[in-house]
């Protein structure tokens, strides 16, 4: 009488199944995994989208940085904008409101110094025509030629002259 207590099935709409706690505990961890899974996908989306080191150049060259990361971003848009490669991001602040980025085209080396204010920007200017090396500004950015190989006599007095290497940046 006793063995048979529990083993009778369950009707569930209209049909015999029987209740399997086997079935019941794998769907269970496999509905688990699945949400899982998907709230891991849309964190990995979204940490990937929001991470500005790894997409750079959200932000138009004439935009006024305000932190590291926007800075970086202005450069970096600068750089490309110029074709200059091998944008460079590891370079240490000048300042709280300065920021100092490098690329080259070619073998030319280029600083890139990004402002973010007018008072850094007055300040890095003047530093840049202190230096006497050619610059072009716009904005709250520069772009210089780093020194390297021959010297400025050497380049001046080529035949014929040089295109001006601050072309790209104009």
């Amino acid at each position: 009488m006793a063995e048979g207590l529990g083993s009778y099935p369950i009707r569930f709409a209209g049909h015999e199944r029987g209740l399997n706690m086997r079935r019941i505990v794998t769907t269970a961890i496999g509905i688990v995994l699945l949400l899982y899974g998907g709230v891991l996908a849309v964190l990995l989306v979204v940490a990937v989208v929001s991470h500005s080191g790894w997409f750079h150049g959200k932000l138009p060259p004439d935009t006024l940085p305000t932190t590291a990361s926007q800075a970086e971003d202005v450069a970096f848009s600068v750089a490309s904008n110029a074709g200059c490669g091998n944008f460079d991001s590891e370079l240490p602040p000048l300042s709280p409101a300065a920021w100092r980025f490098g690329c080259s085209i070619g073998d030319v080396p280029y600083a890139i110094y990004v402002y973010g204010g007018d008072e850094a920007l007055s300040a890095g200017l003047a530093e840049l025509r202190a230096d006497g090396r050619p610059f072009v500004a716009k904005a709250y950015y520069a772009v210089t030629a780093v020194p390297y190989g021959p010297s400025k006599d050497e380049v001046l007095n080529a035949t014929p002259p040089p295109a001006s290497i601050m072309d790209p940046f104009r």
